[in-house]
């Protein structure tokens, strides 16, 4: 009777810890696993799983099993006290994460082999690419044996799963670097790995790996095929991470390696504390420069309004006017428009016709840029080349170099295809495109094929941002690794932010709308049909000013 009190009295304690009961029944669950809550993701403060109790049965054992692999620290050190010993070495926890939803459901209890179904919306591949599957099952199946009295694990699936609240505290995106073909910037690819001391490891070995399949043919590996951790271990000491290759990292040639040491402090610059990297191979120090940084000039944080005097920045609620574009503005009726990072070029669309501004000293210089019918609005690439495109079916998207050449790049939806809004990443290797499928809207990402003097050549496969939803009306980056955009649904418009290569955040709702942008630190801004503009407050939108045209950073 004691003991049976004091295992109801630690039920209650830890239901005062979680937010849901971890019970597996024959049934489906109505609750399934705890909910951590932290702002700090050092392992620490992770969800802190217990061991298998006494004389637990199969399912007890199951259950307590799929509840520890919320805790990664250690390995998944709690995780593997519920494996026979045989079993424990064996599993590999890492191979890959469902991110659960709903219920789990027991399918066959036979004592010695158990299956579940477990819901999913999205699941973490072992080298951390996040893929997107709304709607998904799985059935896990277990098999266990009796180990010194004691029932474990003797089979189970080389995976965990984990709640979605639980996934964003355990999981932390971090994006793997790798150069575009001519040098110019380094390309973030998103992965999602847990917080944990060999972060830095699984991120040079993913690295190693190269980029996902998509994202390739714009981006080079400058590590040649072959190259390994010489110890699989990347280690972290006083700021500095430091790496030892094989012997295979020497085919590198002495021009490329200031290169590849950009490439790793920036992509282990995600991992706590890491301020510079150490190379060596085959445990001989490698003595390399420091090499360009390869990330894109920052413009300005102010959003950027077009107005019928021109276009100026937001500052509050007053506007800042930016030099010699009232004149352009009123001349070709502008109803939207494109600036550069630096505010040199200016790109606009009215009277039919996209044309670009080159902002000089002594004289604007004018340059066609597309007459097509049904222009959209136009975006600028780093190059200060001019992407433009007609929602006319199968019209082809044109790219304009800042000396005129002209490259007509078909559209990747076929002569049906009906493109509503692009926008170019701010290091220019990947193209959003939101265009007509069915009955709705839908967004992709392209990889832009460059030559190695900057030059686009071809679109690479598509990318579909799925997260988006059936009914994305606006798109345009926030940064190097994020969308933002209004998506239509029963309920109206609603503000979405989408990590390429990772899950949608939702914003505020709206009634009407043709723009929103995110700003550095997060403030949101919303321009409605009718030309009111909106900043994000605490509770709603704060109206700024009215007879706003359009909405854009710069960059864009």
């Amino acid at each position: 009777m004691t003991s049976r009190i004091l295992k109801t009295l630690s039920v209650l304690v830890a239901a005062l810890v979680i937010s849901a009961c971890a019970k597996l029944p024959t049934s489906p669950l109505n609750q399934v696993g705890p909910e951590i809550s932290s702002t700090d993701t050092k392992e620490s403060l992770y969800y802190s799983p217990s061991g298998p109790s006494k004389g637990s049965n199969p399912e007890q054992i199951i259950n307590g099993f799929l509840y520890a692999g919320n805790g990664p620290q250690n390995d998944y050190s709690v995780a593997r006290e519920y494996l026979t010993l045989n079993n424990s070495s064996k599993w590999h926890p890492g191979s890959e994460t469902l991110i659960q939803t709903g219920q789990i459901q027991v399918l066959s209890n036979t004592g010695t082999k158990i299956r579940v179904l477990v819901k999913y919306e999205a699941r973490v591949t072992e080298d951390g690419t996040y893929v997107f599957e709304p709607g998904s099952k799985r059935i896990l199946e277990f098999r266990l044996l009796q180990e010194a009295g004691e029932w474990r694990i003797s089979s189970a699936p080389n995976l965990t799963s984990v709640l979605a609240p639980n996934f964003n505290v355990l999981f932390k995106a971090m994006p793997i670097y790798f150069w575009d073909k001519a040098f110019a910037y380094l390309v973030p690819d998103l992965r999602w790995f847990p917080t944990r001391a060999s972060l830095a490891t699984k991120l040079t070995n993913a690295m190693i790996a190269g980029p996902n399949q998509w994202l390739a043919p714009a981006v080079q590996n400058l590590l040649p095929a072959g190259t390994k951790l010489n110890i699989n271990s990347v280690t972290v000491e006083s700021g500095t991470a430091s790496i030892d290759f094989n012997a295979t990292a020497l085919k590198i040639p002495a021009w490329k390696r200031p290169y590849l040491r950009s490439q790793l402090v920036a992509t282990l610059g995600s991992v706590e504390g890491v301020t510079q990297v150490s190379i060596s191979v085959e445990r001989t120090l490698q003595l390399i420069g420091i090499g360009a940084s390869g990330m894109p000039a920052d413009g300005s944080n102010l959003p950027v309004v077009l107005t019928t005097d021109g276009l100026s920045h937001l500052t509050g609620s007053g506007l800042m006017d930016i030099r010699g574009t009232k004149e352009i503005v009123s001349k070709q009726n502008a109803k939207s428009f494109a600036i550069s990072s630096d505010e040199s070029l200016v790109v606009l669309l009215g009277d039919k016709k996209i044309a670009s501004y080159n902002l000089g000293l002594l004289r604007n210089s004018t340059q066609l840029i597309d007459d097509r019918p049904s222009l959209i609005t136009p975006s600028i690439d780093p190059f200060n080349s001019v992407w433009s495109a007609s929602a006319k079916p199968g019209a082809a998207i044109r790219v304009t170099d800042i000396i005129g050449g002209q490259v007509n790049l078909a559209n990747p939806y076929g002569s049906t295809g009906v493109i509503r809004a692009l926008a170019v990443s701010p290091e220019g290797s990947r193209l959003a495109v939101l265009h007509d499928v069915g009955s709705g809207t839908a967004v992709d990402v392209f990889a832009v094929v460059r030559d190695k003097g900057r030059h686009v050549v071809v679109l690479g496969s598509k990318y579909p941002i799925s997260a988006f939803g059936p009914n994305p009306k606006t798109l345009s980056w926030v940064d190097i690794t994020t969308l933002v955009g209004l998506r239509e649904d029963l309920g109206g418009l609603q503000s979405l932010s989408i990590q390429i290569g990772g899950p949608a955040v939702s914003g505020r709702r709206a009634v009407d709308g043709v723009a929103v942008v995110t700003v550095a630190g997060g403030s949101q801004y919303y321009l409605d049909s009718n030309g009111s503009l909106f900043l994000s407050k605490s509770f709603t939108w704060d109206r700024l000013r009215s007879a706003v045209l359009d909405l854009r950073m710069t960059g864009q």
